[in-house]
């Protein structure tokens, strides 16, 4: 027991350098891992604050999609409506273009028709305006007879008339040379 008597105290100083020296080796050593674990840490502070930036620019390009998003999505639901509204005044349009063409046609017939009659009023009308002119050349040749024959009426009255002078001059020179008796038988015969 001497020896451990002895011993102990080397022992336990011994012990005490070995504890201490195993303190200060474990003190460095973990003070280079938390350094070494600060440094990570503040690297990946670094990277979170990084993260959190872009993550905040995400969310705010995010928000800015989805607000393009709603307006596009707004458009779209307007579109649809105009595309539905312009759909029916299309269907509505293609009616009335449709009545109107049935219109059209309808009235082509009937201007054919009026056409063809006013063709036929105008043949008719021409028909009519040559014999007017028919009538007006047979009027002046008529009239021109005419005038032909009452000159020759005039001649013949002025012919008539001398001749009556002549009658009437030779019957009184020959009442006179006649009778009594003869004048009786021809009053008788009258």
């Amino acid at each position: 027991m001497g020896f451990m008597q002895k011993n102990v105290n080397t022992f336990l100083l011994i012990l005490i350098l070995f504890v201490s020296g195993a303190l200060a080796a474990s003190s460095v050593y973990y003070q280079k891992t938390f350094d070494k674990t600060t440094s990570k840490q503040e690297d990946t502070l670094v990277n979170l604050t990084q993260c959190r930036a872009d993550l905040e620019n995400y969310k705010f390009n995010l928000n800015k999609t989805m607000g393009s998003l709603n307006t596009t999505t707004q458009d779209i639901r307007r579109y649809d409506e105009l595309y539905s509204t312009k759909s029916e005044e299309l269907q509505t349009t293609k009616g009335t273009l449709e009545e109107t063409t049935k219109d059209l046609q309808t009235t082509k017939v009937t201007l054919q028709q009026e056409s063809a009659l006013k063709n036929k009023y105008k043949q008719d009308y021409e028909d009519e305006l040559q014999q007017k002119r028919n009538l007006e050349e047979q009027n002046a040749i008529l009239t021109s007879q005419k005038a032909s024959l009452e000159a020759s009426i005039v001649n013949y009255r002025k012919h008539i008339d001398a001749t009556e002078v002549c009658i009437d001059s030779f019957l009184e020179d020959y009442d006179a040379g006649l009778t009594q008796a003869m004048k009786d038988a021809v009053d008788d015969c009258k």
